[in-house]
C-alpha cells in the first residue's frame, strides 16, 4: 500500500511538471522526446528513493531556463550529481544541444556516467557518455558529457564558441582546482565574449557563496535544504602524544568488532592507506561476529577496477572497510557505508619553485572538507562521523582550503593563457589570481624555453609545445628531440611519460639508485607490464608519439642521450660535480646532493629531474632523486641552441686563498657552472678585479674587509644621524645597503689590489664617504661630529648607538661653569631636503663625567639640573677621595680646569 501512494503521489508529481515544460515552450518533436525521457527517468527513480534536492526541481528548471549563471548549493546526498544532471536531458531549451557536466577527478568521470547511463537504462555511450585523457565513451547521439575539467579546456582551445553546447556544468566546484578555474574562466570568457546564450552552472556543498556573488554579480543562486540523512559528530582525539597512525588504527580496529555497517576512513596520503591496510590485514582480523569484513584501499594510483572495487556495492553478508585519500571526499556514494573515521589531513601538492617540482606537504583539512567527509556518512543512511582530532581544533580551522592558483605550477596555465591570446592572468576571467612575483617567474620561466617571446606571446615553437598533452618543460623536450631523429624523439617521449608518473622504482625496489635510465632500461626489457604504473607509462608514451606520427619501436632507443633530452627540459638543472662526492652546483646555483653510494655520485655531469628538499643540510640545497648523465660534448650541443641561457667565455680574477693573491683566468661558464679554466697570460682590467674584489666580499661578508676603529665609529655616527635625522637625506648606510652598492664605494678603489696585504691598507672612511657629496659631508661632520671639544681644549671621542643618546666621557672639573649641555644633531644654516622639520631640536650628549682617576663618577643629560642637585654629594664624595683637586662649593661660577689646586692662581 505504501508503495502505490508513493507511486500515486510520483504521478501526481510529473504531470505538474510536464505542465511546466509545455508552458515553457511550443509542442515540439524534440519536446515530446524529452517528456517521454523525463516520464522514463522519473518514475524509475521515484519508486527507489526521494532525493532532498527533488524539493527545488520546479524552482531550479524555472531559474535555469531563465538565467544563463546559476549557483547551486546542495548538502552531500542531496542529488547533485546523480539525481539533477537527468534533469537538465529534459528541458526544451536544451533540446538538440549537449550538456558538459565537469568532475574534478577521473574516478568520479566514469562513476557518475555510468550511474546516470542505467537511470535511463541504457549504456553508457548513448544519452550519457564520458570522455577522459586516454579514453571516449561517447556517440552521435550523446547529449550529456560528463567529463574532466582538463577535458573542457582542450575543448574550448579548439572550438571557441562551443556551438553545439547549450550549458556547462562545474560540480564540487568548491575544490577549486587550477584546472578547474581555468576551464570556469574560458567558459566565462565564450559567455560573455562569444555566446551570450551559453549557460553556467557552479555546484557544491560547501561554496562561497559570498565571495561568488561578488565575483559573478550577474549570477543567481539556489539552496537545497537538508541532506539525505542525519549524521552525528564525534571527536576522539589521541589522549596523549600517540601518533595519529597508530590512534587510527586502534579507533579502526575497535569499530570492526562494534559496528555493524562499512566504513570509510580518510587518510592523507598513500603510505598512510598503506600503513592502516597492512596493519589491519596483519591482524588478521578478516572476520567476526558480524560477517566478513573486506578491506580496501582507495587512491588515485590505483587502476580503475581496484578503485571500482572500493566502491562497489559489498555481497551479502559482507561489510566493508575503505581507506581512502581525499579522492572518496566527493561525488562518490560507496554503498553500505554509514560510519566515517577522519583523521582531519590530506596531502597538498605545492609546486616548489626551488626543486621545480610538486612537494606533497601534509596539512590539517578545512572545515568546508570537514563537512565534506562526515557527508559521506550519510549518503543513503543515518550515519556517525568520528573525527580522531579535538572539537575545538575543528572550530580554529580555515573555512576553506588555500586554492589551487596560489600553491600550484603555473605553466601548464600559462601556456593555456598564451594560447587563448592573454599576457597576462588577468585578462580572463579568473575568479582568484596568484601573486604577481609567482606569476612573472613562470612567465620568464617559459620564454627560456622559447614557447613565449619576450612580450609573452606564443611563439611559433610554443604553439606545437601547446598540443602536446603534457608538461610544457617535456613538450619542449620533445620537440627538440624531434629535430634530431625520430628515435631521440620518441626516447623523449618515454621520458616525458615516465616523469609524469610515480616513480617506478618507489616502494618497489628497495634500492638506492637516482639513475632515471634504470627505468627506461625496466620499462623497456619487460615483456608485460603487469604493473599499473607501467602501463599508464606505456600508454602516454605511446598516445605522445601517435601524436608526432612516431613509429613505437622502444628497442631501438639511444638511453645514454638521455641526459642530453633531460637538460632541454631542466636547462637549469645541469649540474657540475664538486670536490666533496656526491655534491653537484647547478646552473642556477643551486647545489644538489647525491647519496654517496649511488652510481651517479662520482660523474662529473649530471641533468637533475627530480629533487626533494634537503632536510640535514642548508635549505637551499636539494637532495636528487632521479637525474642522468650528460656529457661535456652533448651540454655544448644543447646550450648552442635558442635557449636563453648561455655559455659563456670571459676572463676573470680569483681569489687565491692559500697565497693571498689574485689569480688570473680565462672560464667557459654555464650559469654558475664552470665547465673549463685556464690561466691568462696577460693582465686582467682594473674594472674586472674590481667586481672580483665585489663578488668576493659579497659572499663573505663586509667582515674580510680590515675594519679600522674610526671606520667603524664613522659607520656608527653615519646610522645614528639616518635613524634620528633623516630630513637630512643621506644615504642610509646599512650593511645590506653597502653589500648591494659594492661596485660603488668598493670597485673603484680595489682595481689594482692583488694582494689581501695591499688590501689592508686601504681607508675604508675614506671609500663610504664617497658616497656623499662635499655637502653631506659637512653635514655629517658637523651634525654628528666625532669628537667634543671640551671647555679646556680637550677633543673627546664621542659614541654614537643606534639605542640610546650619543656619549661622550670627561672629567667633571673640566665642565664647571659650564649651564648648557652640549648637543649633537641640529646644523645651523642647514635646511632639511623636505623642507624645515618644525618643532626638530638638538639631542643632548650623554656625559660621563670621570673622577681625577678616570672612573666614571655621574652621567647626565641636564648640566644645570645636576650643579644645583646631586653635585653636593659627589662633592663631598671626591673632596674625601682626592683633597688635592679643585672641588668648587658653586661650580656654575667657577672655571672649568684639568690642573690641581696648586697649579690654579684664581680658581674663581
Amino acid at each position: 500500500m505504501q508503495l502505490l501512494i508513493t507511486i500515486v503521489a510520483t504521478l501526481v508529481e510529473q504531470i505538474k511538471c510536464v505542465l511546466f515544460i509545455f508552458e515553457l515552450s511550443p509542442l515540439s518533436n524534440s519536446c515530446y522526446d524529452n517528456v517521454l525521457l523525463y516520464l522514463n527517468f522519473n518514475l524509475s527513480m521515484s519508486v527507489v528513493k526521494n532525493l532532498p534536492i527533488e524539493a527545488i526541481k520546479q524552482q531550479f528548471c524555472q531559474t535555469l531556463t531563465e538565467q544563463n549563471t546559476l549557483i547551486l548549493s546542495a548538502p552531500p546526498g542531496a542529488g547533485k550529481s546523480t539525481c539533477l544532471p537527468l534533469w537538465l536531458l529534459t528541458l526544451p531549451c536544451f533540446a538538440n544541444k549537449k550538456v558538459y557536466l565537469l568532475q574534478p577527478r577521473r574516478l568520479a568521470v566514469k562513476n557518475i556516467a555510468i550511474f546516470l547511463a542505467k537511470q535511463l537504462n541504457e549504456k553508457v555511450g548513448e544519452t550519457v557518455g564520458y570522455r577522459l585523457r586516454n579514453e571516449n565513451k561517447t556517440s552521435a547521439n550523446t547529449r550529456l558529457e560528463v567529463i574532466t575539467e582538463g577535458i573542457l579546456t582542450q575543448i574550448i582551445q579548439k572550438d571557441a564558441e562551443l556551438a553545439d553546447i547549450a550549458l556547462v556544468v562545474f560540480d564540487e566546484f568548491h575544490e577549486r582546482s587550477l584546472q578547474g578555474d581555468l576551464a570556469f574562466a574560458l567558459s566565462r570568457e565564450v559567455q560573455l565574449e562569444l555566446r551570450d546564450d551559453l549557460k553556467i552552472l557552479l555546484m557544491s556543498a560547501t561554496l562561497d557563496v559570498e565571495y561568488l556573488a561578488h565575483a559573478l554579480p550577474d549570477a543567481h543562486f539556489l539552496q537545497s535544504e537538508g541532506r539525505s540523512f542525519a549524521v552525528d559528530i564525534s571527536y576522539q582525539a589521541p589522549k596523549t602524544q600517540q601518533r595519529w597512525r597508530e590512534h587510527a588504527l586502534s579507533v579502526i580496529k575497535a569499530k570492526m568488532f562494534s559496528h555493524d555497517g562499512s566504513i570509510l576512513v580518510f587518510a592523507p596520503g598513500v603510505a598512510d592507506i598503506r600503513f592502516l591496510v597492512n596493519r589491519l590485514l596483519e591482524e588478521q582480523v578478516v572476520t567476526n561476529k558480524n560477517g566478513t569484513v573486506q578491506i580496501c584501499p582507495l587512491y588515485g594510483e590505483l587502476s580503475l577496477a581496484e578503485q571500482q572495487k572500493a566502491i562497489a556495492t559489498s555481497t551479502e553478508g559482507q561489510r566493508k572497510i575503505v581507506i581512502a585519500t581525499n579522492i572518496a571526499e566527493t561525488s562518490l556514494t560507496i554503498d553500505g557505508i554509514d560510519l566515517v573515521i577522519d583523521c582531519g589531513l590530506e596531502k597538498v601538492a605545492i609546486f616548489d619553485s626551488a626543486s621545480l617540482m610538486n612537494k606533497l606537504v601534509q596539512k590539517q583539512i578545512s572545515k568546508a572538507s570537514a563537512v565534506q567527509r562526515a557527508g559521506r556518512a550519510g549518503r543513503l543512511m543515518p550515519g556517525h562521523c568520528i573525527r580522531l582530532y579535538p572539537k575545538d581544533e575543528f572550530e580554529r580551522r580555515p573555512l576553506h582550503s588555500v586554492n589551487d592558483i596560489q600553491q600550484a605550477d603555473l605553466l601548464p596555465t600559462l601556456i593555456e593563457a598564451a594560447r587563448w591570446g592573454v599576457t597576462k592572468l588577468a585578462d580572463l576571467s579568473l575568479l582568484e589570481l596568484p601573486s604577481q612575483i609567482k606569476e612573472q617567474q613562470a612567465w620568464q620561466e617559459l620564454q627560456s624555453l622559447a614557447i613565449v617571446d619576450d612580450k609573452f606571446i606564443l611563439t611559433k615553437h610554443g604553439d606545437k609545445a601547446s598540443q602536446l598533452p603534457c608538461h610544457p618543460r617535456f613538450a619542449h623536450m620533445i620537440l627538440m628531440a624531434q629535430t634530431k631523429n625520430d628515435n631521440m624523439a620518441l626516447l623523449a617521449c618515454l621520458i616525458a611519460a615516465l616523469l609524469e608518473e610515480r616513480d617506478i622504482f618507489k616502494g618497489e625496489q628497495a634500492r638506492d639508485d637516482c639513475d632515471l635510465v634504470h627505468r627506461l632500461q625496466v620499462l623497456i626489457q619487460q615483456k608485460s607490464h603487469k604493473n599499473s604504473s607501467y602501463v599508464r607509462i606505456l600508454q602516454q608514451a605511446k598516445r605522445l608519439a601517435e601524436q608526432l606520427t612516431l613509429s613505437f619501436n622502444l628497442q631501438s632507443l639511444n638511453l645514454e642521450k638521455t641526459g642530453l633530452l633531460l637538460a632541454y627540459a631542466y636547462p637549469e638543472r645541469v649540474a657540475k660535480g664538486r670536490v666533496n662526492h656526491g655534491d653537484f652546483i647547478c646552473v642556477n646555483g643551486k647545489g644538489a646532493f647525491v647519496n654517496e653510494q649511488d652510481a651517479l655520485a662520482s660523474e662529473d655531469f649530471i641533468v637533475i629531474a627530480q629533487t626533494s628538499t634537503n632536510t640535514f643540510n642548508d635549505k637551499n640545497n636539494l637532495t636528487v632523486r632521479l637525474a642522468a648523465y650528460i656529457s661535456l660534448e652533448d651540454i655544448n650541443e644543447v646550450f648552442s641552441s635558442s635557449l636563453s641561457i648561455k655559455i659563456t667565455e670571459k676572463d676573470i680574477a680569483s681569489f687565491d686563498n692559500k697565497s693571498g693573491r689574485i689569480i688570473a683566468k680565462k672560464q667557459t661558464a654555464l650559469g654558475a657552472i664552470v665547465l673549463a679554466e685556464q690561466p691568462l697570460k696577460q693582465d686582467v682590467s682594473a674594472t674586472d678585479i674590481g667586481n672580483m674584489w665585489c663578488d668576493l666580499v659579497f659572499k663573505k661578508g663586509l667582515t674580510f674587509l680590515p675594519w679600522q676603529t674610526k671606520d667603524l665609529a664613522l659607520k656608527a655616527r653615519w646610522q645614528w644621524l639616518n635613524k634620528h635625522f633623516p630630513e637630512y637625506d643621506l644615504a642610509v648606510i646599512s650593511d645590506a645597503f653597502l653589500l648591494a652598492n659594492l661596485t660603488t664605494w668598493l670597485a673603484p678603489f680595489v682595481g689594482y689590489v692583488k694582494t689581501k696585504a695591499q688590501l689592508a691598507k686601504l681607508d675604508l672612511s675614506s671609500m663610504l664617504l664617497s658616497l656623499l657629496t662635499y655637502q653631506q659631508q659637512q653635514i655629517l661632520n658637523k651634525a654628528a661630529p666625532a669628537v667634543y671639544i671640551g671647555p679646556t681644549g680637550r677633543h673627546c671621542p664621542i659614541s654614537y648607538s643606534q639605542d640610546e643618546s650619543p656619549k661622550v666621557s670627561l672629567p667633571m672639573q673640566e665642565l664647571y661653569g659650564l649651564t648648557k649641555t652640549p648637543t649633537v644633531g641640529m646644523v645651523d644654516g642647514i635646511s632639511f631636503s623636505e623642507g624645515e622639520s618644525k618643532g626638530k631640536q638638538s639631542i643632548p650628549l650623554l656625559l660621563e663625567l670621570l673622577s681625577p682617576a678616570q672612573r666614571p663618577i655621574q652621567v647626565t643629560q641636564d648640566l644645570v639640573t645636576f650643579w644645583s642637585g646631586s653635585y653636593q654629594a659627589v662633592q663631598k664624595d671626591m673632596k674625601s677621595r682626592y683633597p688635592r683637586h679643585y672641588w668648587p662649593d658653586d661650580p656654575i661660577n667657577a672655571k672649568p680646569t684639568n690642573k690641581t689646586k696648586r697649579h690654579i692662581k684664581d680658581p674663581l
